[in-house]
């Protein structure tokens, strides 16, 4: 067995294969995936080849995925699976663990994959479910506010893309979960085969001001994604409103999406049909520290402007971060800096569970209600350490847009 890159000559062999795992209609899309997309490279796609043929593999996508504000370097996991005729052998297991191996030398910081099997599966490897959260709407009667704000435009592809990459990138600086669109990624055969693209836009003197992703299918209409100027409430009430109009008049009788029930978008929608509201979830994101001291360097300046913005500065204290088998040291010192540095004696031990740190780091649940966890999974933290963690880990939504799904 051997577990490597593909190779330009096995490209259509490694298609094949997707084809027999995956889809056998899947042969255009799952050519596209590599000979339209310029960022591709031969190493993304890895294999297992038993007695000269692929026998399973798996593709990455090289993303850059934001931990509340700061892009950490992501390597998406997608198309996983072995040959019908070749399973039970042990070869995507082997593939998995040579992963981690391959994205530490590649240089990510991070795993993420989105699973259709249990999530123990991945889990023996290291990675741990973050829960993502949606919601779904029954509309009883669709309503909307009277005409006269922004005006709806069907989007238009040589007229918007500029500015809609450009708004995407500003609307979403902040958002934890967000993937980060360099402008080429939106001209790639895989964004567009996504759906990356929006429906309508609002306009003002030429300028884009919101733009609103969804589809609409029969008796279900998905809300993909959606930004706006936050400065005019009106934007958004605009799409919204024509979103809902589309809804009636397709007979739309569920709305959902993988949005968190608290965005604005979700609130204005329950208006805007009289609706029933349904919250939606899953664990099938599953998330990989690859290299822990990575990680925290590169979230360095956002976690110390978090220490800076407290009401008071947490006392000084060194904690010793567990995730899985990575190891690094947290230390806030007395004049309050925080330093990254290796595995070091005298610290705090926090041996933290896949699933809490990564809910911690992306910020979909604070401190306080993940601490009650880990204490009760047998966990200790004195009070300094509590405190610091809880500084250094606030709430925040969590949005990663349907279109990023890979």
């Amino acid at each position: 067995m051997e577990i490597r890159g593909v190779r330009e000559s096995e490209l259509r062999e490694m298609i094949d294969l997707q084809c027999a795992i995956h889809n056998p209609d899947g042969h255009q899309r799952y050519h596209q995936y590599i000979h339209g997309d310029s960022s591709y490279r031969l190493d993304q796609t890895r294999v297992v080849v038993v007695d000269d043929r692929i026998v399973a593999t798996m593709r990455i996508w090289d993303r850059e995925m934001r931990v509340g504000s700061t892009p950490l370097r992501m390597a998406g996991v997608g198309g996983v699976g072995t040959h019908p005729d070749h399973r039970r052998q042990g070869y995507a297991a082997a593939m998995m663990r040579d992963a981690a191996d391959w994205f530490r030398s590649a240089g990510y910081q991070m795993g993420l994959l989105f699973t259709e099997i249990p999530c123990q599966y991945y889990a023996r490897f290291g990675w741990a479910g973050v829960p993502v959260q949606g919601f779904a709407i029954t509309p009883r009667r669709f309503t909307w506010p009277s005409a006269g704000g922004p005006g709806i435009e069907a989007y238009d592809d040589d007229r918007d893309l500029d500015q809609t990459a450009r708004m995407y990138a500003a609307f979403n600086a902040d958002q934890s979960g967000s993937i980060v669109r360099h402008r080429p990624h939106w001209d790639t055969a895989p964004a567009r085969l996504r759906d990356l693209l929006p429906t309508v836009v609002t306009r003002r003197d030429g300028e884009l001001t919101g733009y609103m992703n969804y589809l609409i299918d029969g008796a279900e209409a998905n809300l993909l994604e959606v930004a706006y100027d936050r400065a005019d409430p009106a934007i958004l009430q605009a799409l919204v409103g024509h979103f809902a109009r589309e809804c009636e008049d397709a007979g739309v009788e569920r709305i959902a999406g993988a949005i968190p029930h608290r965005h604005p978008v979700v609130e204005l929608l329950l208006h805007a049909t009289a609706g029933d509201l349904a919250l939606l979830g899953q664990n099938a994101m599953m998330a990989l520290a690859v290299d822990l001291r990575a990680i925290f360097h590169t979230l360095l300046p956002e976690l110390q402007s978090r220490i800076a913005a407290a009401a008071a500065v947490p006392p000084a204290v060194a904690l010793g971060m567990e995730v899985g088998d990575q190891r690094c040291t947290l230390e806030l010192d007395e004049d309050g800096r925080l330093h990254v540095a290796g595995p070091r004696p005298g610290a705090v031990p926090l041996p933290l569970p896949g699933g809490i740190f990564w809910r911690a780091l992306f910020g979909e649940s604070d401190w306080d209600q993940l601490e009650t966890a880990f204490c009760a999974l047998g966990g200790r933290i004195p009070p300094a350490a509590s405190q610091l963690m809880r500084t250094l880990f606030p709430r925040r939504e969590v949005i990663l847009w349907a279109p990023d799904h890979f």
